[in-house]
């Protein structure tokens, strides 16, 4: 959003600066005294104030903050990839490692409302003999929005 009134305020400053120099040209060229430059300098920072004043409201808005809470705190998918890590760093074979999709039967994804989850899943991975098996897992992770980080509460692999 950022990105968007910086954007905003430069195509206002390019569109007031032709205006302000096509004013000077016509001055120049008419012999005219009127030149209507601080016009164009007050609209332009009148619509400047308005674009940084909606982009402040916007910004502080503690409706933005609930939706943002509510966004990280229901991404289901996102957790489901976590506990992946989580279960990965404890196979003999990472590598080796094939997860279901998160909507194939047999893996469950729950948010506990406080930015946790419980996953119930399996994966496929090569033992230490390099035969392919099959073993469940279940995991309790969180996610904390203040350090952008994911933590692992439990886990469990049969």
């Amino acid at each position: 959003m950022v990105f968007l009134a910086i954007l905003l305020t430069v195509v206002v400053l390019v569109v007031a600066y032709a205006f302000y120099e096509k004013d000077l040209v016509m001055a120049e060229v008419y012999g005219s005294e009127k030149r209507r430059g601080s016009l164009i300098v007050a609209v332009t920072v009148v619509i400047l104030v308005i674009v940084w004043g909606w982009y402040y409201m916007w910004s502080t808005s503690p409706q933005r903050e609930l939706d943002a809470q509510a966004k990280d705190c229901s991404n289901t998918t996102l957790a489901f990839v976590m506990s992946q890590n989580y279960v990965k760093q404890r196979l003999k074979s990472p590598s080796s490692a094939e997860f279901p999709y998160v909507i194939d039967r047999g893996v469950q994804v729950v948010p506990d409302g406080q930015c946790g989850f419980y996953v119930s899943a399996y994966v496929d991975s090569q033992n230490g003999f390099g035969a392919m098996i099959r073993s469940s897992y279940q995991a309790n992770i969180s996610y904390d929005r203040k350090s952008k980080l994911w933590r692992l509460g439990d886990l469990s692999i049969q």
